[in-house]
């Protein structure tokens, strides 16, 4: 999530948490449920120049696709060279699909975290009856996630001071299985740590958040304009199956 919302519009600063979240769900489930294409590629223009047209940086995008490309390769590169009953073209044009929804998804899950605050999106979550559990672990996660990367920066930067040069080589193994070691026992003990600070806070795993705000008729109208474009685009599909299948 970013830290700064000036330069996000305000279209998308004033919808209600609530709303924004539960569309964006839905409108990614109706994608992953398109089958065509050319209509996903649809999806994919309309979520993506969305983002641009609400100020969402493009190289932050383009962080969030490459997060998820390293995933996408191992599932769709085995497709090229796989042999059956299935021909190669459709083979390639089934992996562009799974590509295609998957940057959608992640284009429309960077417009809900991209437009909120950390605390606005878990105040969204619990009056959407989610378990609190399931809330404060999300928390704890997003907050410790830096910690641990900066504990691996760090460890890096001490291996590189000793002139360690890393490869594959029988010691390098071993001093990547003791960095490793030495990770996993600072990751239990910091665990340790923030469960007795929150224990000696009385931490009970129930969170306090703000009063929902209200709903407005414009918040259901910016949802409903989603919505009403993933009909079009199931209705653009139905109707091309319909011309396509007597052929």
């Amino acid at each position: 999530m970013t830290n700064s919302l000036e330069n996000i519009h305000p279209w998308v600063l004033n919808w209600e948490g609530r709303t924004k979240l539960v569309t964006g769900l839905i409108f990614i489930f109706g994608v992953i449920s398109l089958q065509q294409l050319f209509i996903v590629g649809l999806s994919f223009l309309f979520s993506f120049f969305l983002a641009l047209f609400l100020r969402i940086p493009f190289v932050t995008l383009c962080k969030r696709y490459l997060i998820i490309t390293p995933f996408l390769l191992l599932m769709t590169v085995p497709l090229f060279f796989t042999t059956g009953n299935i021909t190669p073209h459709d083979n390639i044009i089934f992996a562009f699909t799974i590509i295609v929804k998957a940057f959608t998804s992640m284009t429309m899950i960077t417009l809900i975290l991209e437009t909120q605050t950390l605390e606005q999106f878990m105040n969204s979550l619990a009056h959407l009856k989610i378990p609190s559990v399931l809330i404060t672990v999300l928390i704890l996660s997003y907050r410790y996630v830096f910690l641990f990367l900066d504990d691996i920066q760090k460890m890096q930067l001490a291996a590189r001071s000793r002139f360690f040069s890393g490869g594959i080589r029988l010691k390098s193994l071993k001093t990547y299985g003791q960095l490793t070691g030495s990770l996993l026992t600072k990751s239990i003990d910091r665990s340790d740590h923030v469960y007795e600070a929150m224990a000696s806070r009385s931490f009970n795993g129930k969170l306090h958040v703000r009063t929902c705000a209200t709903l407005k008729k414009t918040d259901i109208l910016k949802g409903a304009v989603l919505i009403l474009f993933l009909i079009v685009l199931f209705g653009l599909e139905r109707n091309s199956l319909f011309f396509v299948l007597p052929l």
